[in-house]
């Protein structure tokens, strides 16, 4: 018991209630996507520290409890339907694959967000038999049909056999989930195995912080009392919903101790808006006086509770998908309050460079979660005035915009159809986007660089699966016909191998 006082009372001065940190400069990258078991792995993300510490200090880990659908390294479950919480060898890796990535992370200065999935849990060989909880010092428990919400398909669906009927515990407190076991967190009893849970994690793992999965499932007061029972440094919640007044309400919900996926401004301000060139749709009027970027973030009062994103997991694959231009996409994301979060297969495609140029410019004025940033056009374009801890920047978005520079600014990154712009003191800080001698091209079924100095050269399919990997001035790598995306010297590329 020591022990774990001791590992509670060590995490406590750095994080203590800051699970919506003020003035946030953090930018973090979600480091899966569905399926990508194969390129965002364990032992994949670990090859990949150094370059995401460059330009991320948060990585959103996907779930990694045992789960249904098996823990084969590489097999087809991404997680979503836990069956062991204290057994972290999943889809993605190992136990110990997970502590080497975690560490290997923190000694770069990253933090890691896990995946919590706590709404519902999967049975081990049926429909209400729960694997045991064994957390060591943090506590053992066992969960039961007298843990399974009352109006769950357990006590609804006779397909559920023999377990049909014996579900136990209060209703519901949010919208159902008919894949698994919805669990009764008005229990004491599951509360205290979830809290155990999380602070297992932390302290046996690292995990520095918790993305709650499906938060409609359950009363948001839950992950309030679960986040003052464990104190991480950061808590997003998945409240799904376009629209703002029902996510504010769930931030509430929680006392205020978690930040949640700013939905609203996803729909309205990239679908809605910068994908139809609706420029109108990007913005929303504060307290009927200043327009702001459109969303959560548009709000004083909740900006500093809104993580936003293009896309994630779910999003890209299904009609919510963005189908905009991308690099346009985050240039709106970073220079706009919240926290931005960058999905993977934008990081690692054509756009890779760009978005790391546009995290360099965020970090160079100190544009932070609270950031005050005023729309000044949102007609034929787009312009934004956003004012950091070091600076101020314009981003101007649209066909129609001026490219000329602001007196007083610098451009600082562009690209098809946006620019941004930096005042001139903390544009002069900025390093200049370098020129590259380096050439690289396909021919005879080879993918094919050249460089005049050794430099790393790194390889991937368009979903991110990395083929080669190394310090090179000259390689010719025989492969399969694909598109491919070569990064190296600053730069990335697709090359079409024939």
């Amino acid at each position: 018991m020591k022990k774990c006082i001791l590992l509670i009372a060590s995490w406590l001065p750095l994080s203590l209630f800051a699970q919506a940190p003020a003035e946030s400069e953090d930018v973090m990258l979600q480091g899966f996507y569905w399926n990508s078991q194969k390129q965002t792995g364990w032992t994949q993300l670990t090859q990949r520290v150094d370059e995401i510490s460059q330009n991320f200090n948060l990585v959103w880990l996907p779930p990694s409890a045992s789960a249904e659908g098996g823990d084969a390294v590489g097999g087809s479950n991404v997680g979503y339907h836990p069956r062991q919480w204290n057994n972290q060898n999943s889809c993605w890796g190992t136990a110990s694959d997970l502590r080497t990535l975690i560490s290997a992370m923190h000694a770069k200065g990253v933090k890691v967000i896990a995946d919590i999935v706590i709404n519902h849990r999967a049975g081990d060989t049926g429909w209400g038999n729960f694997t045991k909880d064994d957390f060591g010092t943090y506590g053992t428990y066992q969960l039961t049909t007298d843990h399974i919400c009352a109006n769950d398909e357990i006590n609804t669906d006779k397909s559920a056999g023999a377990w049909y009927g014996k579900a136990k515990g209060a209703n519901d407190t949010g919208e159902n989930w008919n894949g698994a076991r919805d669990l009764d967190h008005t229990s004491p009893y599951v509360q205290q195995d979830v809290e155990a849970y999380l602070k297992w994690l932390h302290g046996e793992f690292g995990y520095d912080g918790w993305r709650y999965d499906y938060c409609k499932g359950y009363d948001g007061k839950y992950v309030g009392i679960y986040n003052a029972a464990t104190h991480p440094y950061l808590s997003v919640g998945e409240y799904w919903d376009g629209g703002y007044d029902p996510v504010a309400a769930w931030i509430e919900a929680t006392g205020r101790q978690s930040m949640a996926f700013d939905f609203p401004s996803k729909y309205a301000a990239l679908n809605n808006g910068l994908a139809k060139n609706n420029y109108t749709n990007m913005s929303w009027i504060e307290n009927k006086t200043t327009w702001r970027p459109a969303g959560m973030i548009h709000h004083h009062n909740y900006n500093r509770y809104a993580i936003t994103f293009v896309d994630n997991h779910d999003t890209y694959r299904d009609g919510n998908k963005y189908t905009g231009n991308i690099q346009a996409a985050y240039a709106f994301l970073l220079s706009s309050p919240g926290i931005p979060c960058v999905f993977w297969p934008h990081w690692v495609g054509a756009d890779h460079d760009a978005i790391n140029r546009m995290i360099a410019v965020r970090r160079a004025v100190g544009l932070h979660s609270e950031s005050d940033v005023t729309v000044t056009q949102r007609g034929t374009y787009y312009e934004s005035h956003a004012i950091g801890h070091k600076g101020q920047l314009i981003t101007r978005i649209g066909t129609a915009a001026p490219t000329t520079a602001p007196d007083g600014y610098q451009l600082v990154a562009s690209g098809t159809t946006w620019q941004m712009f930096a005042d001139d003191a903390v544009a002069a800080s900025i390093v200049p986007v370098q020129q590259s001698s380096l050439k690289v091209w396909a021919e005879n079924g080879k993918l094919c660089v050249q460089s005049p100095q050794p430099q790393l050269v790194s390889v991937f399919t368009t979903d991110g699966c990395i083929v080669y990997n190394n310090q090179v001035t000259t390689l010719s790598l025989l492969l399969p016909a694909h598109c491919y995306v070569v990064q190296a010297g600053g730069k990335s590329m697709k090359v079409v191998v024939k």
